[in-house]
C-alpha cells in the first residue's frame, strides 16, 4: 500500500465500521431516522450521475423519488415479493427519467432544469388528482425478516453499498468516461466516438434506477404514504443542495451531506429544548454554506485536501514529458499499430483523403468556400494561414463537427454521411486548437477516453464488472500505458490533466489521439505552448509517427519552421479559400502567402529548418 493511499483507506475502513456498528448505540427512532437518510442518500447519488458526471441539472428528482415509492407500493400491495418490487420500482423510475431527459437532446443548461421543473410540478399532482393511479394510503407489508427497524437499516446500508460499487464500476469504464466527455467537452465528444444523445439518455436511465431504489426503500420502511410532502419541489431543491455541498462526483461527501441534512436534526432534536430545536436547521444550513464558501468542491474537496495533507512529503514528478528510449519507442509503436479495425478498411489507396468543393456555412457566414485538398498516404501535410482562415473549420468538416457540403472521400468512400461519432472507428483522430480533453480527469483517463470506439461492450457489463468489459478494459489500459510511454508521459499517468503545464497537456492530447489507433491524424496547432526545444522534438515525433506507426498527418501550424522541417506538402488558406499549395518552400515563397500569412518579404533560408 503506497503512502498516499494509506490515510484514505484508514478513513474508509473507520467509516465502514461506524456504519455497521451504528444500530448498537442507537435506539429504534434514531435508527429509523438514519434509514430515511439512506433513502435520501440513494436519491442524491442518483442525482449526482446527472449533475456530477454529465453536468445536467435536474429539479425533478423528488418527483422521481415519488415514482419509485409509488411503484414499489403498487407492486407490493398486489403481493409482488419485495426484491421484485424494488427491481420494478427501479425500472419504472428509470424509464420515467429517460422521458424527463428527452428535452436534453435539444436543449442545454438552465433550459434542461426548467423542463425537469415542469415534470416535478406536474407529477406531484398525479397521486392527489387521479384516483385510478392513486397509491396514497396503500400498504406495503414487509416480510417478517424485514419488519424490524434494524433489518431495514442494514437493507438500506446494503443498497447504498451496492450502488456505490456499481457507480464506481461505471466511472472506471467506457460509460463513465463518455459521461465526462459530455459534461466537459460536449461539442467535441463525437471526436472520441461518443454519441452525446445516447449518452445523456443513458445517464438519465442510471440516475432514475438509483433514485427508484431510494423510493422503494422509503416505501418498504414507511409501509404506507399518507401524502406527497416528501416529493415536492422543496425536496428537489434540497437534493441539489446535498449534491453541491457534498461535492459533485464525491460519493462519500454526498453521503455525509445527506446524513447531516436529513439525520442530524432528528437525532439532535430530542436532546434540546424547543427553542434550540428551531435553531438546529439554521445552524446546520450555515455550516453547510460555509463549507461551500471555503471549499467550492464541497465536503468531497475538504476530504481530498485532508488526505493530501496527511500524505504530505510525497515526491511529485516533474510535469514534463521525458525522453523515450528509441528501442522502447519502436516497440510501443509496433504494438499501437494493431487496432481492431476490419482489414477491408485498410486497403491502400493513393490519396487517403480527397476533399472537393468543401463548403461550411454558419447562417449567412461562409467559413469555408469550395476547398479542394488531397492528403496522400504516409505524408505529413501542412495547413497554414492567418487566424480565421478556415483551418480548424476544415478539421471540423472532416471530423463531422460542422455543417458541410461538397465531398470528402476517405479511403475512397464518402465520409460526409457518416455520423461524427463513428469516424474515429474509421481511422480518423484529431486534436483541438484549445484542448479537447477533460482537464478534471487524469492523464490516463483521457487517453482511455480517446479509445472509446474500441470498447465495444454493453454499458451494463462495465458497471457490474463482468463479461467482455473486464478483458477489454484491461487491454485498453495496457494500450494507454504504451502510448504514454511512447511520448515520455508514463510518470504523469495519474496526474490530473488540468494541473499540468499547457505544453505538456498538448503532448498528452497527441498521445491520446495516437492511442485511438488512427490512420489519419489531424493536429491543430500542436506546438502551441511549447518551447523552441520542445517544438523541435515535436517535429521529430511527427516523423516518427509517420515512419514507425505508418500514420498520415495533417498539421495546422503557425510555427513556419516546424512546417518547413517536417511537412512533405503544404496548403495555405485565406478567408475560407485555398490560395496556394505545393512544397513548404514553394508555398512560403508565394507573394500572396507572404502578404497574407508571413507578413514580410520571404522566408529566410535558416528558418526552413529547426535549429
Amino acid at each position: 500500500m503506497s503512502r498516499p493511499d494509506l490515510p484514505g483507506r484508514i478513513g474508509g475502513l473507520a467509516l465502514v465500521a461506524l456504519v455497521l456498528l451504528a444500530p448498537t448505540f442507537m435506539n429504534v427512532p434514531q435508527t429509523a431516522i438514519v434509514t430515511t437518510a439512506a433513502c435520501i442518500a440513494l436519491v442524491a447519488l442518483g442525482l449526482d450521475v446527472l449533475v456530477g458526471s454529465t453536468g445536467q441539472l435536474s429539479l425533478a428528482h423528488a418527483a422521481l423519488y415519488g415514482v419509485g415509492c409509488f411503484s414499489a407500493l403498487g407492486l407490493g400491495t398486489h403481493g409482488v415479493p419485495w426484491p421484485l418490487a424494488f427491481v420494478g420500482a427501479a425500472a419504472a423510475t428509470s424509464v420515467t427519467a429517460v422521458v424527463v431527459g428527452l428535452p436534453a437532446l435539444r436543449i442545454r443548461g438552465l433550459q434542461v432544469a426548467i423542463a425537469s421543473l415542469a415534470f416535478q410540478q406536474f407529477a406531484v399532482q398525479i397521486p392527489q388528482k387521479w384516483d385510478q393511479v392513486k397509491f396514497v394510503g396503500k400498504t406495503f407489508d414487509p416480510p417478517g425478516y424485514l419488519a424490524g427497524v434494524t433489518a431495514q437499516y442494514y437493507l438500506g446500508v446494503a443498497l447504498v453499498g451496492l450502488v456505490l460499487l456499481v457507480l464506481a464500476g461505471l466511472r472506471r469504464t467506457r460509460g463513465g468516461r463518455s459521461l465526462l466527455a459530455v459534461r466537459d467537452v460536449e461539442q467535441r465528444a463525437a471526436a472520441f466516438g461518443v454519441a452525446t444523445g445516447r449518452t445523456k439518455l443513458f445517464a438519465y436511465a442510471v440516475s432514475g434506477a438509483v433514485t427508484g431504489l431510494g423510493g422503494a426503500l422509503f416505501a418498504l420502511q414507511q409501509t404506507s404514504v399518507s401524502d406527497t410532502q416528501p416529493f415536492i419541489l422543496r425536496e428537489s431543491l434540497l437534493l441539489v443542495a446535498i449534491v453541491v455541498v457534498g461535492g459533485a462526483r464525491s460519493p462519500v461527501g454526498i453521503l455525509l451531506a445527506a446524513f447531516a441534512t436529513k439525520a442530524v436534526p432528528g437525532l439532535l432534536a430530542p436532546h434540546f429544548g424547543q427553542g434550540v430545536q428551531l435553531l438546529i436547521p439554521v445552524i446546520l444550513a450555515a455550516v453547510l454554506v460555509l463549507s461551500v464558501v471555503l471549499q467550492p468542491e464541497g465536503i468531497g474537496g475538504v476530504l481530498r485536501d485532508l488526505r493530501d495533507q496527511l500524505s504530505g512529503g510525497v515526491d511529485r514528478p516533474v510535469p514534463r514529458p521525458q525522453q523515450t528510449d528509441p528501442v522502447v519507442a519502436a516497440a510501443r509503436a509496433r504494438s499501437l499499430r494493431e487496432v481492431p479495425r476490419p482489414l477491408t478498411q485498410r486497403l491502400p489507396v493513393p490519396a487517403l483523403l480527397v476533399a472537393r468543393g468543401v463548403t461550411v456555412r454558419y447562417g449567412g457566414v461562409v467559413a469555408l468556400a469550395d476547398v479542394d485538398l488531397e492528403v496522400r498516404r504516409s505524408e505529413i501535410v501542412g495547413l497554414i494561414g492567418a487566424n480565421g482562415a478556415g483551418k480548424s473549420t476544415f478539421f471540423n468538416a472532416v471530423s463531422g463537427l460542422a455543417p458541410t457540403t461538397g465531398s470528402i472521400r476517405y479511403r475512397d468512400r464518402e465520409l460526409l454521411p457518416a455520423p461524427a461519432a463513428s469516424r474515429s472507428a474509421r481511422g480518423l483522430a484529431r486534436t483541438f486548437q484549445d484542448m479537447g480533453l477533460v482537464r478534471a480527469e487524469t492523464v490516463r483517463e483521457n487517453v482511455l477516453l480517446a479509445q472509446g470506439w474500441m470498447a465495444c461492450y454493453p454499458a451494463a457489463t462495465g458497471m457490474l464488472g463482468f463479461g467482455a468489459a473486464v478483458g477489454t478494459e484491461r487491454e485498453l489500459r495496457h494500450r494507454a500505458d504504451q502510448a504514454l510511454e511512447l511520448f515520455g508521459l508514463e510518470h504523469l499517468a495519474g496526474e490530473r490533466l488540468g494541473d499540468l503545464p499547457y505544453g505538456t497537456m498538448r503532448v498528452v492530447e497527441i498521445a491520446a489521439a495516437v492511442a485511438s489507433g488512427p490512420d489519419l491524424l489531424l493536429l491543430d496547432e500542436a506546438s502551441a505552448g511549447l518551447t523552441p526545444e520542445e517544438a523541435h522534438a515535436l517535429g521529430d515525433r511527427f516523423r516518427a509517427l509517420r515512419d514507425e506507426l505508418g500514420l498520415t498527418l495533417v498539421v495546422i501550424e503557425h510555427h513556419v519552421p516546424l512546417i518547413a522541417a517536417t511537412c512533405d506538402y503544404c496548403y495555405c488558406l485565406e478567408s475560407g479559400g485555398l490560395i496556394a499549395e505545393g512544397t513548404p518552400a514553394e508555398v512560403t515563397a508565394e507573394p500572396r502567402v507572404v502578404e497574407s500569412f508571413l507578413g514580410r518579404g520571404t522566408l529566410q533560408p535558416e528558418e526552413g529548418v529547426l535549429a
